[in-house]
């Protein structure tokens, strides 16, 4: 395991995390204005931030962690690995099943209204708290990578 793969490591959670909790404090704050144009301006930021900074650390930490894990017995070596692919695995599942396809019924009500609709404000409800849930379980991972047992 070279220095190379874990600077790309933790470039890939700078960017995994740092655009997760960013992206939540601009939906709350745009949300706040009650501002169609902002909204939808905050919204169609947040699809294309999620592409270019989750996604891409999400992969990047994913790859690298995966590679790394196998100098400590693998995926199964120690229960911070395992805890750790727990929690991202959670986290992921959360942003792909209700997250993301939340954020595209959003968009598109947005899109075909010039006012912020009922249903955009039930979504949003749901997007805050399964966006907190998503955003918290991957901090442990943090902790437990940072004080690993080996």
């Amino acid at each position: 395991m070279g220095p190379d793969l874990k600077v790309i490591h933790l470039v890939s959670a700078c960017l995994f995390l740092g655009n997760v909790i960013v992206s939540g404090v601009w939906a709350l704050l745009a949300e706040r204005t009650r501002d169609h144009a902002i909204i939808q301006f905050s919204n169609r930021l947040v699809l294309i931030t999620d592409l270019m900074f989750t996604l891409v650390g999400a992969i990047g930490v994913v790859w690298t962690g995966h590679a790394m894990a196998q100098n400590y017995g693998g995926e199964a070596g120690h229960p911070w690995i395992q805890w750790s692919y727990a929690l991202l695995t959670f986290s992921g599942l959360i942003w792909l099943f209700v997250l993301v396809p939340i954020q595209l019924k959003q968009r598109a009500l947005l899109r075909n209204s010039s006012v912020v609709c009922e249903k955009y404000w039930r979504l949003s409800q749901v997007w805050k708290i399964a966006g907190a849930i998503a955003t918290l379980l991957p901090l442990p991972i943090v902790y437990l990578m940072v004080t690993k047992s080996v």
